[in-house]
């Protein structure tokens, strides 16, 4: 059993993914269901301030590790809509 996470386990990549059409976020302005056609954000808060102002419903950030047991997603919630 391997107890350490090494420094490449811990590269990640950031995608905005629609959770209702499971489609990716591409060139900032277009959809597709191609994974490796998703855009890539620095930083997780970088996707969710996007959802927010472009007023983005039913989205997800996804955080993809080489590990695949490190991902993760999180559902954006735009609480300023009541």
């Amino acid at each position: 059993m391997n107890c350490c996470i090494t420094a490449a386990d811990t590269s990640v990549n950031i995608l905005l993914q629609n959770k209702k059409t499971f489609s990716y976020l591409t060139d900032l302005s277009t959809w597709t269901t191609q994974r490796e056609k998703a855009h890539l954000f620095e930083t997780g808060i970088e996707a969710l301030f996007f959802c927010f102002n472009h007023h983005l419903k039913h989205m997800q950030i996804l955080g993809e590790f080489v590990n695949p047991r490190m991902n993760f997603t999180v559902p954006v919630t735009d609480l300023r809509d009541g």
